[in-house]
């Protein structure tokens, strides 16, 4: 008797064990925050860029809102496109519902808008990442630019997230 009251005592504290180690796995994979490595090598062919190629302010900007984050990371001119990778992430919010193809602008300091080329991302819920292009600005060509920026639309009840770099 005493030796069954032990092997329950045993399963029950390695059962609250088990659980905890779930819980603190799940909640740790839904924190982190997914950012797309650079797995593309392009590079801004524009002499109004730093001469590094990137602009002044960084490569990566941040946007948040409506408990979205959006991360966009500046990749360069490829095929007459300025390309963009971004990550979106959140812990309440389903993300493949937006379509950053409709939804994003680029905007340059002269007032030009520019609507996207394209969006390449896969499925991913509350975590998201692609590939955002949009037609190569004309400032940037004829070396006008003083910054563009990243309009992303209706994400989340947001109105708009603005995203900003400096050249």
């Amino acid at each position: 008797m005493a030796v069954s009251k032990r092997y329950n005592q045993i399963f029950s504290r390695l059962g609250i064990f088990i659980a905890i180690l779930m819980a603190t796995v799940l909640v740790a994979g839904c924190s982190a925050r997914f950012v797309p490595q650079g797995d593309e090598d392009v590079s801004a062919a524009s002499s109004s860029v730093s001469s590094s190629g990137r602009p002044i302010n960084g490569a990566t900007q941040s946007s948040s809102g409506g408990a979205v984050t959006i991360d966009a990371e500046w990749k360069g001119d490829r095929d007459g496109s300025l390309v963009f990778s971004i990550a979106m992430n959140t812990h309440s919010v389903e993300l493949d519902q937006y379509d950053l193809g409709k939804l994003a602008i680029l905007r340059d300091n002269e007032g030009r808008e520019y609507s996207a080329a394209s969006w390449d991302s896969a499925r991913g819920g509350h975590h998201r990442q692609g590939t955002l292009t949009f037609p190569y600005p004309e400032s940037l060509s004829q070396g006008t630019a003083e910054y563009l920026e990243m309009i992303i639309r209706d994400v989340a009840g947001v109105k708009e997230m603005v995203l900003k770099w400096e050249l």
